[in-house]
């Protein structure tokens, strides 16, 4: 591949073609030839594929045209001082984080520049989109119009002087007999207020052939007419990707795009048909000052930024105006997150929202809108009537509406979790973690009246307490479960979930009684049950404590065999006893039924 810079006076390939021509006759002039070559081609411009590399300083300060992707990598600089270049259809300029892009005095030109039309989707007389069309002759003028794949004029209606006329298709021409003063715009509104496009409009002698007068305008871009309360639209011509510096002083910029994650510096400068420029990163920064002029935006903003991007827009910049405001501040993917799941709440103060529910799915996020991106900010356009202030920010508010889990049911008296209401910050992720309590451990002891117990005779409950702390912003609700670790088994407590009320701050002492039913050491596991809706089962704290060891022995007889003979001769006499009063019993028998 060979990298191709056209330039005013010298084009490379063709002395090189012509070097190559005359080598046989005229070595001399080869070897001046391609001395010039180096000299066109500094070791900082290497061509890559289908990119020209430049890895040190370098300046450009002739007319050119550029038809290669430019990468400015490794520390390197590229100027362009006192020049106008056209650029060629999809071309990118990539400046890497190290790297600077300068443009002074000097006009990036885009070849293909966007050029089809869309309105913004207002249907009074006032806001309506419309194109000025120039007709100086008193013939009647023809203007076909095209409308923007895959959209049609259905349900478009044009309003022209005192007429209006329903449009239809994808291509419509409207035939007017009278256009006074030598002009007359064309107003557009859609079927229910939805905004109409236009891609192309060509202007002819109607009934008189193919663009025969010679004042005419051929079928061209929309955008090359005079319009009003109508964006530009279509793909940038080129793009401008940079990652380290740019800056632009007393230059144009027109048809092309402008995206930073770091810096942009732009004095005096006229951007057409770039906006918006975007600020694709929290960290980004723009710098406008000077006379810096905005007009004929791609979107409704001249400034597209993350919600956290620095914004410096001078007194003396204007903007695109009308409908255009000066910038948005835009987050997406903005989700909730929640320690549970099911949460649902509701947000008010959100643009074109006024009230939204949603809750939060089986990993606890809930995405805000779908996650779909949403303005946070809005700059109104110097052209503003209908707001009060000249930035819109957004001061949402997130109110949780059921925030239940078994820690706190209703009956329990504990109110939701999640801390009620609170202001919706512009991060991408907000963690919903007011509100909610944090339950550790302290200790679990087996105890005598003593103090410790070590020892314990089998058969005989023990007092077992356990020792709880909450350090969260809400009460919960708990029980505990218990294990003989010997056995890990289910352990013989009373009652069989100690359980208690835990409010935020607080430590408890729940006590209950162990007992068990095997001879040796053993000792109590215990954990704190926590909610099934967790999606994170220590999301509330919990865990498990152990006790000391505890021997459990025999017990002692304490005069238990002496015990033992006195209730055998208690039954045997219990028995004589009852073998005479059966005796006695069968005798009166006997003499009544004599």
């Amino acid at each position: 591949m060979r990298v191709k810079i056209e330039t005013r006076g010298v084009i490379f390939m063709s002395l090189f073609q012509y070097g190559l021509s005359m080598n046989r006759r005229n070595p001399v002039m080869l070897c001046l030839v391609l001395l010039f070559s180096v000299a066109m081609f500094p070791n900082s411009v290497v061509a890559e594929e289908d990119d020209i590399i430049i890895e040190s300083n370098m300046t450009w300060s002739d007319d050119m045209s550029l038809s290669h992707n430019v990468r400015v990598v490794n520390g390197g600089i590229l100027n362009f001082v006192d020049s106008e270049v056209s650029i060629s259809d999809g071309v990118e300029i990539f400046v890497d984080e190290n790297s600077i892009l300068g443009i002074y005095n000097s006009s990036l030109i885009s070849s293909a520049p966007p050029g089809e039309l869309v309105g913004y989707g207002y249907c009074d007389q006032g806001n309506r989109s419309g194109v000025k069309i120039e007709w100086p002759s008193s013939s009647t003028v023809l203007v076909t119009m095209t409308a923007i794949e895959p959209t049609t004029f259905d349900g478009v209606t044009a309003y022209f002087g005192d007429h209006s006329e329903d449009l239809s298709g994808q291509e419509y021409s409207l035939e007017i007999e009278n256009v006074p003063d030598g002009e007359i715009w064309i107003d557009l509104v859609g079927p229910l207020c939805h905004p109409p496009s236009v891609s192309s409009i060509s202007v002819k002698r109607a009934n008189g052939g193919d663009f025969d007068c010679p004042s005419c305008i051929y079928p061209t871009n929309a955008a090359e007419f005079e319009f009003r309360n109508m964006m530009v639209y279509g793909p940038p011509g080129f793009t401008i990707l940079t990652e380290g510096e740019f800056v632009s002083t007393n230059s144009i910029i027109f048809g092309g795009q402008i995206s930073s994650s770091s810096n942009v510096h732009i004095n005096d400068s006229l951007l057409n048909r770039v906006g918006p420029i975007l600020l694709t990163s929290d960290d980004a920064e723009i710098h406008l000052g000077g006379g810096s002029q905005f007009t004929n935006s791609t979107d409704d903003h001249d400034v597209r930024a993350n919600a956290h991007s620095t914004i410096i827009w001078g007194d003396g910049v204007a903007g695109s105006g009308g409908l255009t405001d000066k910038w948005e501040r835009r987050v997406s993917s903005q989700r909730l997150s929640f320690d549970a799941m099911f949460i649902t709440y509701e947000i008010t103060g959100m643009h074109k929202f006024p009230s939204y529910s949603n809750f939060s799915n089986e990993i606890g996020v809930s995405f805000i809108d779908g996650g779909r991106e949403r303005v946070v900010e809005i700059a109104w356009s110097e052209d503003n009537t209908w707001e009060e202030e000249e930035i819109w920010s957004e001061q949402a508010i997130v109110t949780i509406t059921d925030y239940r889990t078994a820690w706190n049911p209703e009956e329990s008296g504990i109110g939701h979790y999640g801390g009620g209401q609170f202001e919706l910050t512009w991060d991408s992720e907000v963690k919903v973690e007011s509100g909610t309590p944090m339950v550790v451990w302290d200790s679990l002891s087996v105890s005598g009246e003593d103090g410790a117990l070590n020892e314990a005779s089998v058969g005989d409950s023990v007092n077992v307490d356990a020792v709880i702390s909450n350090s969260g912003s809400a009460a919960a609700s708990l029980a505990i479960n218990c294990e003989d670790v010997s056995t890990n088994t289910t352990a013989q407590i009373s009652p069989s979930f100690p359980n208690s009320i835990i409010g935020p701050g607080e430590q408890v002492t729940i006590s209950f009684s162990w007992r068990v039913s095997v001879l040796g050491e053993d000792s109590l596991s215990c954990r704190i049950l926590t909610p099934t809706q967790l999606v994170d089962e220590f999301a509330f704290g919990g865990g498990q404590m152990s006790s000391q060891n505890v021997n459990w022995v025999a017990a002692e007889d304490d005069g238990g065999d002496s015990l033992l003979p006195a209730l055998i001769a208690l039954a045997i006499a219990a028995s004589v006893g009852g073998f005479f009063l059966f005796s006695i019993y069968n005798e009166r028998e006997e003499d009544l039924e004599e």
